[in-house]
């Protein structure tokens, strides 16, 4: 696992995150910026992606995909889908599964341009291998693909579904799915654990306002040390920065159809170009405090009539003012669903791009009675929380401990095929609410992720649906159902309904599966029966019978000899009749197979359709990439070698004829980048026309930079043959040990190689700046390190050591020396080693230790 990065995957811009060991930094794309824009552009061989889509959108916009975040996992039928697409200026239709499908034009290589058909888990995949190529970018280029990507908390099963088969199919491996309300929440709760109070009882509640481009939520999370708990969540699918600008466009155009006769929303351009207007003086307004106007105008906004008009903040608070009562719906309902009161709330966290305009934050403070805060960078909060969340799963990063507990926005039941007397079902540690829609397993604001464990009676395979119990939660005309899971059940043996217990898990993308069924049978066994151990007396242990004393054998091998009764003990009793064995309960636990089947996800086969789809056309990305490096190139070079060539500074190092005949190729193979053969000429033809233009410039080029370097070289090399002649004849104490055969070394050295560069100036000197130089920089330099290399071992030889000085040896004591005697240590082992020496062992010195008996005299 490499560095993990975080995506914050917007509707109308995407921010990546990375984390490193310095902590959580948010990079910039190719064009240095912080945000890449959700749009992919086609209409031509190479795609434009994220930020260069921008930059084509005039010419192209109808062949730009924008706003993915609003089409990944739509069905057809949804109404909300229905009023996207009139403001979308692409085409969108109906798919053959009730999905939906993009035509935009692209051309393949070698062939026509065409209408082709996509779908958005296809343009999502083409956005991610342009952010992963911005991650990758920041990590030298190594593949980066550990990442964590944000979802809005409402996303339906079947749309988290969707963005990790886009996440596969460009190359992604996808951590987790990290809700936006969750990212915000970790993003501001981790970096203050040590704040937070340790009591679970008395939690710090903090409720989060996210408003962005197209959706606002909202959610209560209660932050203790070490963890975080979302208790509930709202939303407002339909709410958001776009709604705004869009009340600001129909003023707008009402205005426009009044004046001009024109109605604006049939140019998808002119509303294209009034939008971005009216973007950046919604971004003006929102700095003022006191009514102010300010004006807007757009040329030739459409059939050549300029627009302009003005704005003020009041007109702008009663063009949004039932936007603001919406969006403080999410907030009652989120309050109301954690059992708070306003008084509980001890912060208010206001994020989201919408939400610099002082009207969300007022009517956030008129409704709570509290000052919104903003210690979150807006539109950079969920993309670092999901970057901590990877960094919090990636085994190469230690992460302050901090738990993440999430909620489901949506109550989920499951029902089952009927099977003839077991039509009940049992759930591990609660009950299932049942509906007529079945049976409700996971509440509203379930636990995330979150497992339970279903208990059934069956005695053939059978199916459990999964469905959105509440309709009215969803957006208006979104399938209910989630899925299918089939369970294979064997034929019992016993003629008995089979117990089987299924576990059913919501993970942490927020997706629902069955993961495993059991069954589980109850039989019975038989006890091994143990054999009483033989009595015996005390702490004896019976042993095997040996031999007699006298080596004799008992009779018969193998036979055993008869046991003597002791003398007085009655006789053995009878044997009893062998008691019936008890039988035991055991559980048996045997795997059944589970096939689950989704209700809406691409299949298999198709993924891997997808990703060869999408290699295909990343390949052909980079080819037209390099093509168009070494076109740009070919003209680049073109136009320098014209300015230095006449005139410039290569105007002295070519001849006369060759510098015609350069000029004429020049012109030339200009004239051609313009004809429509350089339009299909492939990278090799490109290389091919720069070498043969470099034929002659790089010589006059080459000669330029020689004249540059030359002095430089010499300077150095004069140098260096300066200080080794001193040194060779010097007289200093510190090079009196170098002897004059090794200093005559040195000498003829330093006049060899002055001999030569005095030679090759006057050579140098004979030519003109048109001709090959006499010698290069690099020869020159080559022969300073020749010199050095020959001379600074010798003059750098250390000087000989001086031998060391005997020290006078002194004369030894005389035998029976008293001092000589005391100082004189005692052979044989020491006194209290408990060992003497033998009677007769002759004594060795008089220092030695007296003999066992004997008196040691101590002078006084």
């Amino acid at each position: 696992m490499g560095f993990p990065w975080g995506l914050d995957f917007g509707n109308q811009n995407c921010v990546v995150a990375i984390a490193r060991k310095g902590g959580i930094d948010v990079i910039d794309n190719e064009a240095s910026s912080r945000k890449t824009p959700c749009m992919v552009g086609l209409g031509s061989k190479e795609r434009a992606l994220g930020q260069a889509a921008v930059a084509k959108i005039n010419s192209n916009i109808k062949n730009t995909a924008a706003e993915l975040k609003r089409l990944i996992g739509r069905r057809w039928d949804e109404a909300d889908l229905q009023e996207d697409l009139k403001m979308f200026p692409f085409k969108v239709t109906k798919a053959p599964d009730g999905g939906i499908l993009v035509h935009l034009l692209y051309e393949k290589d070698g062939s026509e341009s065409e209408m082709k058909a996509f779908t958005p888990e296809q343009l999502l995949a083409m956005l991610f291998v342009n952010l992963k190529g911005t991650a990758e970018a920041h990590n030298k280029g190594a593949p980066s693909p550990d990442c964590v990507v944000s979802v809005p908390c409402w996303f339906t099963d079947a749309q988290r579904r969707a963005v990790l088969d886009a996440s596969n199919i460009a190359g992604l491996n996808v951590l987790r799915l990290l809700n936006e309300t969750a990212a915000t929440a970790l993003c501001w709760g981790l970096p203050k654990t040590a704040d937070l109070p340790e009591d679970s009882a008395t939690p710090r509640h903090v409720l989060f306002f996210d408003m962005g481009h197209s959706s606002t939520q909202v959610c209560l999370v209660a932050f203790t040390k070490g963890k975080m708990s979302v208790l509930a969540s709202a939303f407002d699918r339909n709410l958001g920065g776009r709604d705004v600008d869009h009340k600001i466009l129909n003023h707008f155009a009402a205005q426009w159809q009044e004046k001009k006769k024109l109605n604006i929303h049939e140019s998808p351009k002119a509303v294209l170009r009034l939008v971005a207007a009216i973007d950046k003086v919604k971004q003006q307004l929102s700095g003022y405090t006191s009514s102010v106007k300010l004006p807007i105008n757009v040329e030739c906004l459409q059939e050549d009539h300029d627009f302009s008009s003005s704005l003020s903040t009041d007109e702008l608070e009663a063009l949004v003012a039932d936007l603001m009562v919406r969006a403080l719906e999410p907030c009652k309902k989120v309050v109301t669903d954690a059992k708070l009161t306003f008084d509980q709330i001890d912060v208010i966290e206001v994020v989201g791009s919408a939400t610099r305009s002082p009207l969300v934050t007022n009517a956030i403070k008129t409704h709570f009675g509290k000052e919104p805060q903003r210690t979150l960078n807006s539109e950079e909060a969920v993309s670092k929380g999901c970057a901590l969340m990877g960094a919090m799963m990636s085994p190469n990063f230690k992460v302050r401990e901090f738990a993440v507990v999430d909620c489901t926005p949506y109550p989920i039941a499951l029902s089952w095929s009927p099977s003839p007397g077991a039509e009940k079902m049992e759930v591990e540690g609660g009950e299932a609410a049942a509906t007529g829609k079945g049976n409700i397993v996971f509440t509203e604001h379930n636990v995330l992720p979150s497992t339970k464990m279903l208990t059934f009676m069956r005695s053939a395979t059978f199916d459990i649906t999964a469905a959105y119990a509440d309709e009215a939660a969803l957006a208006p005309g979104t399938c209910r159902s989630i899925g299918q899971s089939s369970i294979t059940v064997p034929p019992p043996t016993t003629g008995e309904a089979t117990k089987v217990k299924v576990k059913v898990r919501i993970d942490p993308n927020g997706v629902l599966s069955v993961e495993s069924a059991q069954a589980v049978e109850e039989v019975e066994e038989e006890e091994p029966k143990v054999e009483p151990a033989p009595a015996t007396n005390g702490d004896d242990v019976s042993m095997a019978d040996a031999p007699p004393p006298g080596g004799a054998a008992p009779a018969g091998e193998g036979a055993e000899a008869p046991a003597a009764e002791p003398a007085g003990q009655p006789p053995a009793e009878e044997a009893k009749p062998p008691e019936p064995a008890q039988k035991k309960k055991k559980i048996k636990k045997h795997d059944l197979a589970v096939v689950n089947k989704a209700a809406f996800q691409l299949p298999s086969v198709t993924i891997e359709a997808f990703k060869h789809e999408e290699f295909d056309m990343f390949t052909q990305d980079r080819q037209i990439k390099d093509l168009q490096e070494k076109k740009n190139d070919l003209e680049s070079y073109i136009y320098s070698m014209r300015d230095r060539v006449s005139g410039g500074n290569l105007s002295d190092y070519i001849t006369e004829t060759d510098k015609a005949t350069f000029m004429t190729l020049l012109q030339q193979m200009e004239d051609w980048l313009y004809e429509d053969e350089a339009e299909t000429a492939n990278k090799s033809t490109f290389v091919n026309k720069l070498d043969e233009l470099r034929k002659f410039g790089e010589p006059a080029a080459e000669r330029l930079r020689e004249e540059e370097a030359r002095p430089d070289s010499y300077r150095e090399l004069e140098k260096v043959l300066t200080e080794y002649s001193n040194l060779a004849a010097t007289q200093d104490v510190a090079y009196e040990h170098i002897d004059a055969e090794a200093r005559a070394k040195v000498s003829a050295c330093v006049n060899e190689v002055s001999a030569w560069m005095s030679s090759m100036k006057s050579a140098q000197d004979a030519k003109s700046k048109t001709e090959a130089p006499a010698c290069s920089s690099k020869e020159i330099d080559s022969k300073k390190d020749h010199v050095i290399f020959t001379c600074r071992p010798i003059m750098n030889k250390p000087k000989p050591k001086p031998p060391p000085k005997e020290e006078p040896k002194k004369d030894d004591p005389p035998a029976g020396d008293a001092a000589a005697d005391d100082k004189a240590p005692a052979e044989g082992p020491a006194p209290g080693d408990g060992a003497a020496p033998p009677a007769d062992a002759p004594m060795e010195g008089a220092g030695d230790a007296p003999a066992d008996g004997d008196a040691m005299d101590i002078p006084e």
